[in-house]
């Protein structure tokens, strides 16, 4: 098997869950769902892999509360970045600082801005081709943008459309930590940072997209509209839902 597969299980405020394999090894990225929920979905892979490993992005409970279950029923590695570990109260995982190999897979641990310990965007690269997971951050540095430019695949966040999140329901301190630099990513910051990143034949997912203040459809013509509009090509836009992710995703190595 010559593939790479990727499937978004979840994206939102109530849990984040990202899953990267190929014939020999899992990838999973964050772990804010019940392993109920990660089971049901194994139950569909007919394939016995070598190497598992769980990498988390930050303490968040949308990004972790599940891990310590999922480590107590498998035999699973846990990565991430020191402080975060240490803000999850778990002793047994193991330090990330750049760049790491599980099986084919080489995942690079990209710091970003946003209100946790020591917050990271993932990037993983296999037989030419390069995955990244984006969410939880109020701005986009430059090193980011050059680990995700020309991404195969490219999940970034797309949290709030900046006037449904003023005139929403939220509490005023709320909404100016969600705007901040260490907060969310809006529509048009997401499609700012997607316009530099995106290649000709580059599959989008929008991400963590708010169910208070912002809605796909919103979130999918912000984007799409302001790269059409700067004839910057890609290969395929969508949203990853809170209650059914992604789709399956395959591309193969080169």
């Amino acid at each position: 098997m010559d593939s790479i597969f990727f499937r978004m299980i979840s994206s939102g405020s109530k849990g984040n869950c990202t899953v990267i394999w190929d014939s020999s090894s899992l990838i999973i990225l964050d772990f804010g769902i019940s392993v109920k929920r990660f089971s049901s979905f194994m139950d569909g892979i007919d394939v016995k892999f070598d190497e598992t490993a769980l990498f988390i992005s930050h303490e968040h409970s949308d990004h972790c509360k599940g891990a310590k279950s999922l480590l107590n029923k498998r035999n699973i590695d846990l990565y991430s970045r020191k402080g975060t570990l240490e803000a999850m109260g778990i002793e047994s995982g193991y330090r990330i600082r750049n760049e790491l190999a599980i099986g084919n897979f080489h995942v690079t641990a990209v710091d970003v801005s946003h209100d946790a310990s020591e917050p990271v965007a993932y990037v993983v690269r296999s037989g030419g081709r390069k995955i990244s997971v984006v969410s939880d951050l109020g701005q986009v540095s430059e090193e980011l943008l050059k680990q995700s430019r020309d991404s195969d695949i490219l999940a970034f966040e797309a949290n709030h459309d900046l006037e449904m999140l003023k005139t929403g329901s939220y509490p005023f301190p709320l909404k100016r930590r969600i705007m901040s630099d260490s907060g969310h990513l809006s529509n048009e910051q997401s499609a700012e940072a997607i316009s530099k990143m995106a290649k000709i034949d580059s599959d989008i997912i929008l991400t963590h997209i708010s169910q208070e203040n912002n809605r796909p459809e919103i979130a999918l013509n912000t984007v799409r509209n302001y790269l059409e509009n700067r004839s910057i090509g890609y290969g395929s836009i969508q949203c990853a839902y809170q209650d059914t992710g992604t789709p399956v995703m395959s591309i193969q190595r080169l």
